[in-house]
């Protein structure tokens, strides 16, 4: 949507754009890590800083990359076998 000349849209629209967890853009929001105007109940970012925001941050690991070590832990025991 258009507010004035600038393309803003909510977190859950930006999150379904950019495939980024709704929870990881308001935990960023709330760090200040992404610029964002409450609207009523609703944050709204723009495109331009959604564009920043990704920008700066590929190719990051996240633990949401299988990558990460969180994840390289919970994968290294699932060659195991069960016990019992």
């Amino acid at each position: 949507m258009k507010v004035g000349d600038v393309d803003v849209m909510t977190v859950s629209e930006a999150s379904a754009r950019y495939g980024i967890a709704r929870k990881t853009l308001l935990t960023q929001i709330r760090r200040a890590k992404l610029p964002a105007t409450l609207s009523g109940h609703t944050y709204l970012v723009t495109s331009a800083a959604m564009e920043i925001y990704v920008h700066e941050r590929k190719g990051r690991r996240g633990a949401a990359s299988p990558d990460h070590p969180q994840n390289q832990r919970a994968s290294a025991g699932a060659d195991r076998p069960a016990h019992g």
